[in-house]
């Protein structure tokens, strides 16, 4: 059982017409320098007084928060920690569809409605978010024993990519185990129980999608940590990632990104009034 169904917000929380069915039973831990907090969906959010407490009454919890001060103090807390990456540039297309879906309309309404809009006004934000926080976690994965699992293989190479994580996580399964459990997280499956949280179910969708100007920034932006990630750089072809990645070399990895966002910077001319 998790920590927050054991909370008295839980029996209310469950009621409530969230994102996705469940989605009240799910541990959410919240980050930042001065605070950790657990929170339902977007909705709801209290501090942790005890983070001890609460780790040991959560067997298992997600976060999205982005490293912080308190990032390495928080680690050594669980015993296992995954994670997960997605190509930024069906990250960016999956985001603009959810800040514009008639869940987060509803919490949390805002001048833009439209996906295709809300990308043009957000996509440079949303592809600097993603490179600080893949490459600080990057960071840190050696450290503190942190598992990457790519976003893609679930979906391509589903038998391999869970071959990786159960070895991670010593946990062994049965053949007819692990096909069970690529049959119960299926798209086909995940989709017909969760059809306002899942869309594509594809991977590599950016090729057809993303503009032109859009493709042009993603490769400015993030092009050198796609590419140490082994994502592709071009529109036609098989999308592709890599797990064998140097992490020796994450301080040059750094300097190459900053250099690459400079040409961003660089093209923007400022005209003095006459």
């Amino acid at each position: 059982m998790s920590y927050i169904q054991q909370h008295p917000i839980y029996p209310i929380a469950s009621t409530w017409q969230l994102n996705f069915p469940d989605q009240a039973k799910i541990d959410v831990l919240e980050v930042t320098d001065l605070q950790y907090s657990y929170r339902i969906s977007s909705i709801f959010r209290m501090p942790i007084e005890d983070i001890d407490s609460y780790v040991g009454q959560s067997p298992h919890v997600w976060t999205h928060s982005p490293v912080c001060a308190r990032t390495p103090q928080l680690l050594p807390l669980f015993d296992k920690k995954v994670y997960i990456i997605r190509d930024p540039r069906d990250r960016a297309l999956s985001a603009a569809r959810y800040y514009c879906s008639d869940y987060m309309l509803k919490y949390f309404p805002q001048e833009e409605k439209d996906p295709g809009r809300f990308l043009d006004k957000n996509f440079e934000y949303l592809m600097h978010e993603w490179v600080w926080h893949v490459f600080d976690y990057l960071r840190l994965t050696k450290a503190f024993d942190i598992h990457v699992t790519f976003f893609e293989g679930l979906l391509l190479d589903f038998q391999v990519e869970l071959e990786r994580l159960l070895n991670y996580l010593e946990t062994p399964l049965s053949d007819q185990q692990k096909s069970q459990l690529e049959e119960a997280v299926s798209f086909k499956i995940l989709k017909r129980k969760n059809p306002k949280h899942l869309k594509k179910g594809q991977a590599g969708y950016w090729m057809d999608q993303l503009s032109d100007e859009h493709f042009e920034k993603a490769e400015i932006i993030a092009g050198p940590l796609m590419r140490f990630l082994g994502y592709p750089s071009e529109r036609d072809g098989d999308m592709h990632f890599s797990h064998e990645m140097e992490l020796y070399a994450l301080n040059d990895l750094k300097q190459e990104i900053l250099r690459s966002q400079k040409q961003l910077y660089a093209s923007i001319h400022y005209q003095t009034p006459n």
